[in-house]
């Protein structure tokens, strides 16, 4: 009698067990990593156009160069995204490109500061001037907040 009791108590048990869906024997989910505080966004919004292209694999190595200590994502202007991005961030003109790093795009750099907005320093075209900043102005802004 004592062996047909345990019999109908795991059978219950394994009853109960799958009818509510609950697995003990299941591997639990694999826990949600979080993105590392010292993760950096960089956000490029950028018109797809031959003067820009250059300048914009300029800036694309150096971030790649940070492996995953920074997250980059690019709006072409000419989208829809891009539209949507330039106009969350408050842009209205037509700049060729504009680099926001942590949500900002304008920093302190020694006694200047510097805005990554428009061309490069040398990298202006007749009809679009050079903006006030450079490659290694971004670099150094990278590994301030990096910490490298």
């Amino acid at each position: 009698m004592m062996k047909r009791q345990w019999i109908v108590l795991v059978m219950s048990a394994l009853l109960v067990l799958t009818a509510c869906d609950v697995n003990p024997l299941a591997s639990a989910p694999a826990p949600v990593v979080p993105v590392p505080a010292t993760t950096v966004t960089v956000e490029i919004l950028y018109l797809n156009h031959p003067p820009v292209i250059p300048v914009l694999n300029q800036v694309e190595a150096l971030l790649k160069s940070y492996g995953d200590k920074v997250k980059m994502t690019s709006y072409d202007f000419d989208t829809p995204a891009g539209a949507a991005f330039a106009q969350q961030k408050g842009l209205v003109g037509h700049d060729p490109l504009a680099i926001f790093v942590n949500g900002s795009q304008s920093f302190k750099l020694g006694s200047r500061t510097v805005t990554f907005n428009s061309f490069p320093q040398g990298g202006g075209t007749g009809m679009v001037p050079d903006g006030a900043w450079t490659v290694a102005d971004l670099d150094a802004v990278l590994k301030k907040i990096t910490g490298q």
